[in-house]
């Protein structure tokens, strides 16, 4: 799916593309399991993006829809958020550069982000499913 994911971003809008990584039903049960399935996911999905030539740019976007199709079949209820900012290139206020972000969230807070204070910069455009239960 990793490798996949580069063609899928330019073949399909991010909304259908969400439907299509979203599983049809999400079945929330109690695993003893459960965090230690999400770490080694975690952590594989870390390791092949760090590797695969193919998927080097944009990786929190694919990090993000990687970790939200499994953690979903998992059955944990996260959810993708978009974001943007404005990163200044120079003390000119013409030297601005739209910057944008993924990430997920579970329970409403930023989850699995290396650095929160930074993902907490962007402003959220866009999350999906866009209904937080």
């Amino acid at each position: 799916m990793i490798i996949l994911l580069p063609i899928m971003l330019r073949l399909f809008s991010i909304p259908r593309l969400m439907r299509m990584l979203t599983p049809r039903d999400l079945k929330v049960y109690q695993n003893p399991e459960l965090e230690n399935l999400k770490d080694k996911t975690m952590k594989f999905t870390d390791y092949i993006l760090s590797r695969n030539s193919l998927t080097s740019e944009n990786t929190c976007l694919k990090r993000t829809l990687v970790l939200y199709h499994f953690l979903r079949k998992m059955g944990m209820d996260v959810h993708v958020c978009f974001g943007v900012k404005y990163d200044k290139l120079s003390d000119s206020e013409a030297q601005k550069k739209l910057e944008g972000h993924a990430w997920l969230l579970y329970h409403g807070d930023i989850f699995l982000e290396r650095n929160t204070e930074v993902t907490k910069t962007y402003k959220q455009t866009y999350c999906f499913p866009d209904k937080m239960e």
